[in-house]
């Protein structure tokens, strides 16, 4: 009976130890949430917050999608021409890289390829996607187009590339309106979540939870109060620190991802004490369980 008390004595320790509160787990919360039960229906603003969401300015080596629309007809769109050649020529010069990895490998990914200038049927990494059809910011922060030549774009938001590029089109555009998309918006997620991994948007107001989400979400032994936002912006790289347990994480400055941010979601202390003080704590109850019944069937013996 004694044995039996001192290992649930044992057991009920490390749970408490090693388990994670509901405050440490809930996103967005505010000292005024109400309690459950307690929510109203009412439609008016319970609180407001200012967004840090500065528009992000093309870099160097930014790969874009370039799209207009006119009263010109499509033959005489030589941008779109032009841009589907490039593809064409990255799509090419992808398949023959494929074909210098020879054996296997090589015929696995052309079974997914299809012909030149055609679209495949298959899921393997040679297919052309949707970068390999933009158009490629050059390091000098150029985009070269047909007929127009080099604009200079590095520095500029997307709105404002936009209105450069219609300007150098009236002369060849019948009311020209110009779209750009961002191809290149990587970011990497690290850490307490449930799939790590290195991923696209091209939405430009992603955030922190967009990527979460993306990342299919934290684990239960995330430490969600201090997220770390690396930035990278040219030669220096920028660290932020994110709380997402906290409700005015939308007015953050590290809230809103710039491309190429790396997401690191660091371990609670629970985390580390399920991993090494559980198997510890639990190898050491066993052995103190099995010294004193060891001491008891001898004390028992000898009376």
């Amino acid at each position: 009976m004694l044995i039996r008390k001192f290992i649930y004595i044992g057991f009920i320790a490390i749970s408490f130890f090693s388990c994670v509160s509901n405050k440490d787990i809930v996103y967005l919360q505010h000292p005024d949430d109400p309690e459950k039960g307690e929510v109203s229906e009412s439609d008016s603003i319970i609180r407001t917050y200012q967004t840090y969401n500065r528009p992000y300015e093309l870099q160097p080596e930014d790969i874009i999608s370039l799209r207009i629309a006119s009263l010109t007809p499509a033959e005489f769109d030589f941008v779109k021409q032009y841009e589907e050649q490039l593809g064409i020529i990255r799509k090419l010069n992808q398949y023959n890289q494929g074909t210098q990895d020879g054996g296997n490998q090589n015929n696995m990914r052309m079974q997914g390829m299809g012909a030149v200038g055609e679209e495949g049927s298959g899921l393997m990494p040679i297919m052309l996607d949707r970068q390999q059809t933009g158009f490629t910011i050059d390091r000098k922060g150029n985009l070269e187009l047909p007929e127009i030549g080099e604009v200079q774009l590095a520095g500029l938001s997307i709105r404002e590339a936009e209105e450069l590029i219609k300007e150098k089109l009236i002369n060849y555009f019948e009311t020209p309106v110009v779209r750009i998309q961002l191809l290149s918006f990587h970011f990497t997620v690290l850490g307490e979540v449930n799939n790590e991994g290195r991923y696209t948007s091209f939405d430009p107001k992603t955030n922190v939870i967009d990527a979460i989400t993306l990342a299919e979400n934290l684990t239960d032994f995330a430490d969600r109060s201090r997220l770390k936002v690396v930035r990278f912006s040219g030669s220096e790289a920028q660290v932020y620190y994110v709380n997402t347990l906290r409700e005015d994480l939308v007015s953050q400055k590290g809230f809103y991802l710039q491309p190429n941010d790396l997401i690191v979601v660091p371990a609670l202390r629970a985390r580390q004490s399920r991993r090494y003080l559980l198997p510890a704590t639990t190898n050491i109850i066993g052995v103190t369980a099995s010294a004193l019944s060891l001491i008891l069937i001898i004390l028992n013996q000898t009376q």
